[in-house]
């Protein structure tokens, strides 16, 4: 029995010298210069030769496919840990992998130091992260840059503070990286320090004077701390002292007011006690009391004004409510009332409220979020606008309607997340089509939260027996708006199609459509019955496509038909396949319709 010989690729893999050297003797110049540059898909790799023999060690097999001048700059895919890597050199690989031999004979035939793969990560970086001291003091022995930044302007330094490679933190710093550069996120390595527990480390790096500067969040290494919970790093932070009076009782009142609104770190005697602990502080020199800055009562917070001594404090101390509410205000008061960190605790709040059918406190709470979230020019609008429009389904279906003017509220910052979307895929960089999808779904998104809203205030309004002025002319402002999907279709498309998408649970199981009242209510407010999305389909196009299954599904049909009949609706009008809508239709319900019509 014989066996197939190993290409190329599978002997620099397995490191099987022998045939690997008779391989590439046996082969013409164009054979294997072929073999040597052919990426080969092997699992989560996809790889050169000299990629796969330098991540798994092969220092022999990388000599030889060098001697016959493999692309020592060759790029590759690899998986390192859990993470697929794209760009990578056979140095990069080799310093990942753990392979310092190999690493030395690169070096020495001149590979590049700071080769970057596709994310800006060097081989120093790539070291760095796994923990290979002995590679990190060659490879900046030898002129790596220890402060390479990759994509995110995350240094070496950053990295090894990150996963805690003390040694690795004390070599960088002694042989020149920069303490104080700051990530795309603001942070530097004391936040990383802060952020994954690592004690040691962030000592010495006070101890080296570390900046005590905020991140893009406004969080300095201490508020990070407090706002993420961490509990043991808040108390050993603040008995360094390089923080001021001022700082640690932030950094307490702040720790407080987020473990009173945290899902995991939840205690409701914990949070007021660190409260107590701030307040303490504070007035520990009587003559010189640390006062807080007022903030101006809001509605959401039930008009609530912050405690401001001790008394005032412990008057509250067996209020639950009023502690939860006291710790939103305190986060205000420290991040800033324009502060994304602020959204997660209060969508929090909102959700525990939701679940103890305190809707009208969970629906300011989000709304609140929400106007957060656009100050920033945040995406996450449309995430918090999905939420209210499930809470909204959801209490449609245990038959208690959220009021109207909620609904009105909400649609108010759809239009105004619609006009923020909007002007930042006018603004963005065509080249970036990534971020263009991304916006062109975000809108398509608002868009069909728009016409879940218009479904729930018919359901509401219908409940009720009140109309609403206000949710009406809502609507026609956003229909001045010309508000089209990817596809070119209208609010008044999507309501008279049995398509239209429902993808949550909650939406679907009280929005259906087609729905004839709200195709009404569309038509009303101004939308145009003979727009045509981009296949050149009309509304009465993709009305007539709805197959009824009962007689109320035929008469929702028959009303949706005669409404945009009688709103003007052309039936000679043809697609991009030249076809009417009568050319389209699935039932003869329409043929009649026409026929009476006519």
């Amino acid at each position: 029995m014989t066996h197939a010989k190993p290409t190329v690729y599978e002997a620099a893999r397995d490191g099987n010298f022998i045939e690997l050297c008779d391989s590439l003797i046996r082969m013409s110049i164009s054979e294997r210069c072929t073999a040597l540059e052919t990426k080969i898909q092997d699992g989560d790799h996809f790889a050169t030769p000299s990629i796969i023999a330098a991540y798994n060690g092969n220092l022999n097999a990388v000599k030889i496919l060098l001697r016959y001048r493999a692309d020592i700059e060759a790029r590759g895919t690899v998986k390192i840990g859990d993470e697929v890597m794209e760009g990578c050199t056979p140095l990069w690989t080799a310093a990942a992998a753990g392979h310092l031999d190999v690493v030395k004979l690169l070096i020495e035939r001149n590979a590049e130091v700071d080769s970057r793969t596709s994310n800006g990560s060097t081989p120093l970086r790539a070291a760095t992260f796994q923990g290979h001291l002995d590679i990190v003091r060659f490879l900046v022995e030898t002129g790596a840059d220890v402060n390479a930044r990759n994509w995110f302007y995350n240094t070496p330094l950053m990295i090894a503070c990150w996963n805690g490679h003390a040694a690795i933190v004390s070599y960088l710093v002694a042989h020149g990286a920069d303490i104080n550069l700051q990530s795309k996120e603001g942070n530097n390595a004391l936040h990383e320090a802060v952020l994954n527990d690592r004690f040691e480390i962030a000592d010495d790096l006070m101890a080296l004077g570390a900046s005590q500067l905020p991140n893009n969040r406004r969080l300095t290494p201490l508020l990070l701390a407090s706002n993420g919970c961490k509990i043991e790093m808040v108390e050993h932070l603040i008995k360094s002292p390089r923080y001021t009076k001022e700082q640690r009782i932030e950094a307490l009142e702040l720790l407080g007011g987020t473990i009173a609104n945290d899902h995991d770190a939840y205690d409701i005697k914990k949070a007021f006690s660190y409260m107590k602990r701030g307040m303490e502080e504070r007035f520990q020199e009587s003559s010189r009391p640390l006062l807080k800055k007022c903030m101006e009562p809001l509605e959401v917070y039930d008009y609530r004004k912050e405690s401001q001594s001790l008394k005032e404090l412990d008057e509250i101390e067996r209020n639950e409510h009023a502690i939860h509410m006291e710790g939103l205000i305190i986060r205000e008061r420290i991040l800033g009332t324009d502060n994304m960190e602020l959204c997660h605790p209060i969508r929090y709040r909102g959700a525990v409220f939701a679940d103890s059918g305190n809707y009208d406190l969970c629906i300011g709470l989000w709304l609140h979020a929400m106007d957060i979230s656009h100050k920033c020019s945040s995406q996450e609008v449309t995430e918090d606008l999905g939420r209210l429009c499930d809470l909204f389904s959801d209490m449609v279906k245990k038959n208690c309607p959220p009021r109207q003017k909620h609904i009105e509220q909400v649609f108010e910052r759809v239009i105004g997340a619609y006009q923020m979307l909007t002007e930042q895929l006018q603004s963005s960089n065509l080249e970036n089509k990534d971020k263009e999808k991304l916006l062109q779904r975000k809108l398509e998104t608002v868009i069909c939260n728009a016409l879940h809203l218009i479904f729930l205030f018919v359901k509401v309004r219908d409940i009720r027996k009140k109309e609403s002025s206000g949710v009406f002319g809502l609507i026609q402002r956003f229909l001045s708006l010309n508000p089209r999907t990817q596809n070119g279709d209208t609010l008044l498309h999507l309501s008279v199609w049995y398509k239209t998408p429902t993808d949550d649970d909650f939406i679907a199981k009280v929005c259906k459509y087609p729905c004839a009242k709200i195709t009404k209510l569309i038509i009303n407010a101004g939308g145009n019955v003979n727009a045509v999305n981009n296949e050149g389909n009309t509304p009465l196009h993709l009305a007539v496509t709805f197959k009824p299954s009962s007689a109320g599904g035929l008469q929702e049909l028959r009303d949706i038909l005669g409404a945009l009949l009688d709103a003007g609706a052309n039936a000679e009008l043809v697609n991009k396949d030249g076809k009417t809508a009568l050319e389209v239709a699935e039932t003869d319900e329409f043929c009649r319709i026409l026929t009476v019509k006519s």
